[in-house]
């Protein structure tokens, strides 16, 4: 009976073994590392996206508080605004009546006898027209070169302005002045006041400030307008972290979330902002922009932008910047979902390895010759040398030359 051996699976594990070493862990590292380039690069391509946003919502500011500066020294140029100071200023200054008026009106707030019809002239009637025509302006004032009220839209705080920063800075500089967002007691709003020194009619001599207090909504409708997804927004905060305006409603105290690494991008440190003469941060560079990663309040990640306003250059006193900011988490899903992808596509990469892996050692760990069969010893062959060859030939011819002869 003959015995039939069947054949079987035979794996060599060393081959095995080293090509799965070999390329699983080049495949992972290869998908690490192309992974770790493309989030760096969709990174600094969102970040560059946003600064572009910050860019064109800081212009926008700019554009805004400039409007507004040459609106109010179109406004000083007005015949009636110019000949009201004129006329205030050719009053003799008296030291001690002028402070009596100031005092009697902060208790009265209401002008004293003295001055009793300065609310009335030809300047106080216009500014008030532009008051309750003009929902930007809340306020409108004027004084004479020392500083004594000429005219205004209402009932100011008080009637000697010469004491205020706002007044001499106008007055000795003979250039626009701008401050930074205040609450204005006098207006009851946020504002900016901006104040110009007006010029005597038909001369280039300083007879007196207009002050204009304009109130900065809109300015806050400018960045409540800056919104992409669910995350963006864009506030405007100072060079020392502190918030001047945002989507939310702001107070005082209140900081930028990513103040630290804010000031750190502006080559600034220490938790107290320089003086403005003392300043060298990156923000004076008109075209300084930069991006980071920070923490949010609520423990998540966000992408902050940031770029300076052109104001700076102008007014030190206006450190503004405008800060840009998405959650990563919605920023960088179109990544996730793509690096999902990629993930997928290394695992099916990894099954096709560890088939090719396992065939290999399959075709390596099989035997040349088949077990089964049965090796025979055949019969030495006689194997013929070319003298043989030779002869056989000269006996072929003879053998012919003879049957030729017959």
């Amino acid at each position: 009976m003959t015995r039939t051996s069947h054949p079987h699976i035979r794996i060599n594990p060393r081959i095995f073994t080293a090509l799965v070493i070999v390329a699983l862990p080049l495949l992972a590292v290869g998908g690490f590392v192309v992974v770790g380039i493309g989030q760096g690069q969709f990174r600094d391509t969102s970040g560059a996206h946003l600064e572009q946003i910050a860019e064109r919502t800081a212009a926008a500011v700019d554009t805004f508080v400039l409007r507004r500066i040459i609106d109010v020294s179109l406004l000083a140029r007005v015949p009636e605004v110019r000949a009201s100071a004129a006329a205030r200023g050719r009053t003799p200054f008296d030291a001690n009546l002028a402070r009596e008026i100031d005092q009697q009106w902060q208790r009265q707030q209401t002008p004293p006898e003295q001055v009793a019809g300065l609310l009335d002239n030809p300047a106080s009637r216009f500014f008030r027209d532009v008051v309750q025509n003009d929902a930007i302006y809340g306020e409108l004032l004027l004084t004479d070169v020392d500083g004594r009220l000429a005219a205004a839209s209402g009932v100011t705080s008080d009637y000697l302005q010469s004491d205020e920063q706002w007044w001499r800075d106008a007055f000795t500089r003979r250039s626009p002045q701008i401050s930074d967002v205040n609450w204005d007691e006098s207006a009851k709003i946020y504002a900016i006041e901006i104040s110009v020194p007006v010029y005597a009619p038909g001369s280039d001599e300083v007879t007196g400030v207009l002050k204009a207090v304009t109130n900065s909504s809109e300015m806050l409708a400018i960045l409540s307008g800056v919104r992409f997804g669910e995350t963006g927004e864009a506030v405007l905060v100072r060079k020392d972290g502190s918030l001047v305006y945002g989507r939310r409603a702001v107070r005082p105290d209140d900081r930028f979330f990513a103040a630290a690494l804010l000031r750190e991008s502006l080559g600034l440190s220490g938790a107290v902002a320089p003086e403005p003469a003392a300043q060298t941060d990156r923000a004076t560079d008109p075209h300084f922009r930069a991006h980071f990663s920070a923490q949010l309040p609520d423990g998540g990640k966000a992408t902050v932008a940031v770029a300076p306003t052109q104001l700076g250059i102008s007014y030190p006193n206006l450190p503004w910047l405008v800060a840009v900011s998405q959650a990563e988490s919605e920023l960088f899903a179109p990544a996730r979902a793509q690096m999902w992808s990629f993930a997928m596509l290394l695992a099916l990469v990894s099954m096709a390895v560890l088939v090719l892996a396992l065939w290999f050692s399959m075709r390596l760990a099989a035997s040349p010759l088949d077990t089964g069969m049965a090796l025979v010893q055949h019969a030495r062959v006689h194997r013929v040398d070319e003298n043989e060859e030779d002869q056989d030939e000269e006996g072929k011819e003879e053998g012919e030359t003879l049957q030729q002869s017959v």
